[in-house]
């Protein structure tokens, strides 16, 4: 399988990152990606940036020779309720939104209280991936997690940095991945590189997709096309068309 976008990367406004917006850009385009998220913390985790930060935007190019650059957030879930660090209309304007847990900013709860928060917000419509779904501190129903991300066009992600970043994770992946290969749920492949040198790093996700025989059609950044069609009329200011 082939992955031709990375999205889900972070710089050092972080404070836990490592590489400039520019440097994630030029190293997603060396590696021969056709698409880059620039997807920062969102103003709840601690040290991140706010929301000037996204709302200056407009000043990053959207084409950089081949590369498409997708300006994006990765919202942190901030309530069992499903509530974000975003307003809904600060969610619109951005390219693409993952919305995750950090141990530094999200409650946790049941199984129960942390599906029905991760369906709570996919079912608002400006949550495009869920990330890192496998985190063993946040337990989720994987098959009612599945079924719910297939009713609402959200896709799951199979984050490369979770063996090192949520130490027992891999468990939980392959519940996921089972439970969506069930109901056809959209996955997404994605480095969550805190470094540039990391940007289109997919080996770990690829060995688990081609291990449970995942078909490439259900992975959303398999081929361009596929990206294209899933991020269309998504975000009011969404460049890829």
């Amino acid at each position: 399988m082939n992955i031709i976008a990375d999205l889900h990367t972070h710089t050092l406004l972080c404070r836990h990152g490592f590489s400039t917006v520019t440097e994630v850009m030029e190293e997603a385009g060396r590696q021969g990606l056709l698409a880059v998220g620039l997807t920062e913390h969102g103003p709840g985790y601690p040290g991140s940036v706010g929301w000037a930060y996204f709302n200056t935007y407009r000043d990053i190019p959207r084409k950089v020779g081949d590369l498409e650059v997708l300006c994006g957030a990765e919202a942190n879930f901030m309530k069992l309720d499903g509530t974000l660090d975003f307003t809904d209309d600060q969610l619109a304007k951005l390219d693409i939104v993952i919305a995750s847990c950090h141990k530094e900013c999200s409650p946790s709860g049941t199984e129960q209280e942390v599906t029905g928060m991760m369906t709570a917000a996919m079912k608002q419509g400006y949550v495009d991936i869920i990330g890192h779904p496998d985190n063993p501190i946040y337990p989720v129903n994987a098959e009612v997690l599945a079924a719910a991300a297939a009713k609402y066009q959200v896709a799951l992600e199979i984050n490369n940095s979770s063996p090192a970043a949520r130490p027992g994770s891999e468990p939980m992946c392959r519940q996921i991945i089972a439970a969506a290969k069930r109901h056809g749920t959209l996955l997404a492949v994605n480095s969550d590189a805190h470094y540039h040198k990391v940007v289109g790093s997919f080996a770990y996700a690829l060995r688990l997709l081609t291990e449970m025989e995942v078909p490439e059609e259900q992975v959303i950044n398999s081929s361009l096309d596929r990206l294209h069609h899933f991020l269309s009329g998504r975000h009011s200011c969404n460049m890829i068309k």
